[in-house]
């Protein structure tokens, strides 16, 4: 027996389903038919520890594969346009020790690094605060922008102090 379906009080203004598309009236007590589930299929995931690790971040950049090298004469650098390069200002102790085992990435003492410009500011500012020997004056080192790109970020403060852009070395 099959029951026609009239639309409710609620929306009397709907037209009624057509035949095959009518309402079947639900029955109390029989278990409805279901499409079989995944569960019921044996398929296996994949083992998350099987899987390699996902690799270490780095922890510092080795000096040749940024080109890292000191510049013989710092006082004589000429601000001039972009070479592509990065320089740092760093003691003549710290110097011989990061070209030994490279720079290092952390983000709670980064390093420095300003483009060719902000040398002749960045050591006028240094030779204020300190004064240098001939054998105890910063040593200048530069190394590949373009190899440290990605563990760059800009550093506000001292590119409004020199007037020329600055980054921090933090490995981001």
């Amino acid at each position: 027996m099959k029951r026609p379906c009239k639309p409710g009080p609620v929306q009397p203004d709907l037209p009624a389903l057509p035949n095959s598309k009518a309402c079947k009236p639900v029955r109390t007590g029989k278990k409805t038919n279901r499409a079989k589930t995944a569960t019921s299929q044996t398929a296996q995931q994949t083992d998350l520890f099987a899987l390699p690790l996902p690799p270490l971040p780095r922890s510092h950049f080795m000096p040749e594969e940024i080109r890292l090298s000191v510049v013989p004469s710092p006082e004589k650098i000429q601000a001039g346009t972009d070479d592509g390069f990065l320089y740092t200002i760093v003691s003549q102790e710290d110097a011989t020790h990061l070209m030994a085992h490279g720079l290092p990435l952390n983000r709670r003492a980064p390093l420095m690094l300003t483009e060719r410009a902000g040398i002749p500011l960045w050591l006028a500012k240094i030779t204020e605060t300190e004064v240098y020997s001939a054998h105890s004056y910063p040593a200048v080192l530069r190394l590949k922008r373009s190899l440290v790109a990605q563990a760059l970020e800009q550093d506000p403060d001292h590119t409004a102090e020199f007037a020329i852009s600055c980054y921090l070395l933090s490995g981001n």
